[in-house]
């Protein structure tokens, strides 16, 4: 049932500054956090609270150092005073983790991505994640600085840190050498956000509405939780959730399977053996490496729609532009006919992130590097999950009625019953990729409330 909503627009400087804006700060770090006692978690948060950074414009002068902070649902149960009946106002998927059964019906983390293998985020007495500060910095000089202001309070509280790099590179921060924004696949990232609105009357069509993100706006009865006048809904207004994901890339096998596959595109495709590589690397991802989406520009990149996002789907109904089980087009069909049982209009997440670990050499693959990705939503069961389950198993539009295949980048390839195989439609007939393989990898995941920053400060005392 839809709802009326009249309410005010949310006031800026009670909402985290990352919920609404993607920070250009050159460097940043994730420190992730498990809480030992109740007063040393509130007095942590309170040691580092001057830091936050809201979502007010900061005009010209654009702090050096500054943070936002995500709690886990072990974690408000461990900083806040509300009571167990409250506590199971908060959606289930938040409250039972990513690990549950429910969550990986979506994420399918079988086999090399099982949780019990994760650095962080599976959910064991010694595992489970509380917090996640996210810093950010203008110099390596100032970054050091935060992140030490951030770990010494946290040793200071008793504080337990999980270090899930091992390789000599502690926390997971944001490499200075790689090419601001793009991944370590070589692709443009960042690309297609939502464009965060405020309707007034509220239109329930918006996806980028930002009722779908904030909690205690809700478009409809199942909008983002919890809500409502009691002491959940106030201890959550003005918060949204972020899915927090630690992905590794193996760039050796990405590479190689370009190397691999090169032969099988068209002739006319054959001009180097080069741009035969990255006609594939298009084809999985949807998009040329320098961002240019191939409904747009289907034969080659073009630095004018490097950035385009003004484009469907729906004239595409063979594949022969954009195949349907490439990246860009599962986890955004935008006006592709769904299946009558998906949601109308397609759910969308505000994606926020970094590639960690340092580029491959010409030399070497060796040593941990991947993409941290902030999936930032209303609801972590109809948004994250959700898009990730389509990932998995593409049959959410009657175009893969004849194959149930996964996106060409991000699934799981463990995935029980998946189709493994990847096709790319060309004028000469159908080229087949018999089986994908694993291009990624998780190594930990934790859903946070990133909560307001009122409710930081009555947290902090």
């Amino acid at each position: 049932m839809t709802k009326t909503n009249n309410n005010s627009i949310p006031d800026k400087s009670n909402i985290q500054g990352m919920i609404l804006r993607g920070f250009t700060h050159p460097y940043s770090c994730h420190l992730i956090f498990q809480f030992n006692d109740k007063p040393g978690a509130k007095n942590f948060i309170k040691s580092i609270f001057p830091y936050i950074q809201s979502a007010e414009s900061w005009g010209d002068a654009k702090p050096d150092i500054m943070l936002n902070i995500g709690l886990t649902y072990s974690g408000i149960k461990a900083t806040s005073d509300l009571s167990e009946t409250y506590l199971e106002y908060f959606p289930n998927s938040f409250i039972e983790g990513p690990t549950s059964a429910g969550s990986q019906g979506s994420l399918n983390d079988w086999g090399v991505s099982d949780p019990s293998g994760w650095a962080f985020g599976n959910d064991t007495d010694e595992q489970h994640v509380d917090c996640i500060v996210h810093t950010y910095a203008m110099t390596d000089e100032t970054r050091a600085l935060i992140v030490s202001i951030v770990s010494d309070a946290a040793k200071a509280n008793g504080l337990t840190e999980f270090l899930p790099i091992d390789n000599g590179t502690k926390r997971l921060e944001e490499y200075a050498l790689m090419p601001r924004n793009f991944i370590h696949f070589a692709y443009l990232d960042g690309i297609d956000q939502p464009d965060l609105t405020w309707n007034d009357p509220a239109d329930p069509n918006d996806t980028g509405d930002l009722r779908n993100f904030l909690i205690g706006y809700p478009l409809s009865d199942s909008g983002p939780g919890p809500t409502g006048d009691n002491p959940a809904g106030d201890f959550a207004k003005d918060g949204c959730y972020n899915a927090f994901r630690m992905l590794y890339q193996d760039v050796k096998v990405f590479d190689e399977f370009l190397i691999a596959n090169a032969p099988k595109a068209p002739k006319e495709i054959q001009q180097t053996p080069e741009y035969a590589q990255e006609w594939i690397a298009a084809k999985l991802n949807g998009r040329w490496r320098n961002g240019s989406p191939l409904e747009l520009s289907p034969n080659a990149p073009d630095v004018a729609t490097s950035h385009a996002t003004d484009f469907g789907y729906k004239g595409d109904t063979t594949g022969m532009k954009c195949p349907f089980a490439a990246h860009t087009r599962v986890g955004n069909p935008r006006d592709e006919v769904l299946n009558s049982s998906e949601p109308s209009p397609v759910p969308r997440l505000i994606r926020r992130g970094m590639a960690y670990g340092a580029p491959p050499t010409l030399k070497s693959y060796d040593g941990e590097r991947g993409l941290i990705g902030l999936f930032l939503c209303g609801s972590i069961a109809t948004q994250f999950e959700l898009l990730y389950s389509w990932m998995n198993t593409t049959n959410f539009a009657s175009t893969f009625t004849s194959q149930q295949g996964q996106d060409g980048l991000i699934a799981n390839r463990d995935t029980p019953g998946a189709d493994r195989s990847f096709n790319i439609p060309t004028a000469d007939g159908s080229i087949t990729i018999d089986s994908l393989p694993h291009f990624v990898i998780t190594r930990g995941t934790a859903y946070c409330l990133l909560p307001s920053i009122s409710t930081l400060k009555s947290i902090a005392g």
